[in-house]
């Protein structure tokens, strides 16, 4: 089956507090070899300076320090909680916008799934909070004012960029 009017990834230049980052927006579902395959993963940072700064601040313990920091702080845990509700919403808007002839097919249920998150993180509901990498929360960061969140600003306070 061939869908007509896919969205195609779009690379996106997106200015912050003075500094020009570059990520990409992909699709809910692409196309890879004439298979489509879910993406649960809006966002990427396209930026390999960016990544590897990224990547820096997860050597140094970031990722497991906030997962306790979300898990233990239930104000900011329904913080995350609710951006990942956000992303679910917005991947069925998609879904049904692009691709509602894919309903009956078995590989919807990730994109329409309640349980999976940003990312394709599942069980977000659940505690321990799962933040997964520094990437993906600085990607929707940046790309998206509707998924502004405290990782992504920190990230890039800090980095060395």
């Amino acid at each position: 089956m061939k869908i007509n009017n896919i969205p195609a990834s779009k690379e996106l230049e997106i200015e912050y507090k003075g500094k020009i980052y570059k990520v990409v927006e992909d699709p809910i579902f692409i196309l890879k070899k004439g298979i489509y395959i879910p993406q649960p993963t809006r966002y990427w940072i396209l930026d390999k300076r960016l990544r590897k700064a990224i990547g820096r601040l997860e050597e140094k313990g970031y990722i497991a320090k906030f997962c306790d920091m979300i898990t233990n702080d239930e104000k900011l845990f329904n913080f995350f909680v609710n951006l990942h509700k956000k992303e679910v919403e917005k991947r069925k808007e998609l879904f049904y916008k692009y691709f509602s002839s894919f309903k009956d097919f078995p590989l919807s249920k990730v994109i329409l799934n309640d349980d999976i998150g940003i990312g394709g993180i599942s069980n977000f509901r659940n505690k321990p909070f799962k933040v997964k990498c520094l990437h993906l929360w600085t990607a929707y960061h940046l790309a998206d004012e509707n998924f502004r969140n405290p990782i992504g600003e920190f990230v890039l306070k800090n980095i060395e960029y």
